[in-house]
């Protein structure tokens, strides 16, 4: 029991960033493959798939949701993107017109309705697009008043 007790780092600075930069990489790798492989099951297995995902689901859910929450409680958006619109309006599209094609195409192998197919497309892709879109300027507001909050806490 003692050797969970003990809190002492034995890594040296730059040791620990390069742990930290492993970790990050290996919770991206995760991230990514766990979508790739529900993606490829629903897409192999159709209807059949989505009983059988929910674990998965929920452990993709869980680990998405922890981390907005996380980096929104710590004031950190993104490397490269800034949290405005036009960057929550380009990627809202994206998710749209990814979601929807691929839908479009689990429906279609699904049911073989080309028209059906279509729909499926317009459907998924606008609802992602416009939950997306409100998600991610929730999220950017949230973001913005939290780190307002911070900077002003340092300056004190």
């Amino acid at each position: 029991m003692k050797l969970f007790q003990e809190k002492k780092n034995n890594l040296d600075e730059m040791q620990e960033q390069k742990l930290l930069k492993l970790e990050s990489r290996g919770f991206w790798l995760t991230w990514w493959a766990l979508l790739a492989a529900m993606a490829v099951q629903l897409l192999v297995y159709g209807v059949e798939a989505q009983r059988h995902l929910l674990g998965e689901w929920a452990v993709f859910m869980v680990a998405s949701v922890y981390m907005v929450a996380a980096c929104i409680k710590q004031g950190l958006w993104d490397r490269k993107l800034r949290p405005n619109f036009r960057t929550n309006l380009l990627l809202s599209l994206l998710a749209g017109v990814v979601t929807g094609g691929f839908m479009g195409v689990y429906s279609y192998r699904s049911f073989g309705a080309a028209e059906a197919a279509w729909w499926t497309v317009a459907m998924v892709g606008g609802c992602t697009f416009a939950l997306c879109l409100l998600a991610l300027s929730l999220s950017a507001a949230a973001y913005k008043k939290r780190r307002q909050k911070l900077d002003e806490g340092s300056e004190e």
